[in-house]
């Protein structure tokens, strides 16, 4: 299974200059965790996290109207092809400690974003059907049921 199997399309931007109460309220909009950070002239800037908005501003007493998203965000864009692998795409959150990826294309533009769940439900559906290979197997050799022969 690849990354463009399971991500989600169209990563949700904001600008740099948005205060966090703008980016938290985008955020329940679009009912989305990160969100893509740009600035009209340079682009792609980061990504600001929700677990980025609370850890390094509202734990320390920051207030969200007066903190620019710019002040919280990671810088640059830890990303991964939307042709990798779901492998790959762990190995990169396991690697940088996070749990979201920028999702880009062969022209490197941004397309999305794959999260920690999304590759937790994919490996889960797969766990599934796994399961439901041995239960029909076992159920099988249980009634003496002979195997079908493959047709080509």
């Amino acid at each position: 299974m690849k990354v463009k199997d399971i991500y989600t399309r169209g990563a949700v931007h904001i600008p740099q200059t948005c205060n966090l109460q703008e980016a938290a309220e985008q955020m329940r909009r679009q009912h989305v965790g990160a969100l893509v950070v740009t600035d009209g002239d340079a682009g792609l800037l980061g990504i600001v996290t929700d677990r980025d908005m609370v850890l390094r501003a509202l734990a320390a007493g920051a207030s969200p109207r007066d903190t620019l998203v710019g002040d919280v965000m990671t810088s640059g864009t830890l990303g991964v092809s939307e042709d990798a692998g779901l492998d790959d795409a762990m190995q990169a959150m396991s690697s940088h400690g996070v749990r979201r990826l920028a999702v880009t294309g062969a022209d490197g533009r941004v397309l999305g974003m794959v999260a920690l769940d999304d590759l937790i439900e994919a490996q889960g559906r797969e766990i599934a059907l796994l399961t439901s290979i041995l239960g029909r197997e076992q159920q099988r050799e249980r009634s003496g049921s002979v195997q079908s022969p493959l047709h080509p």
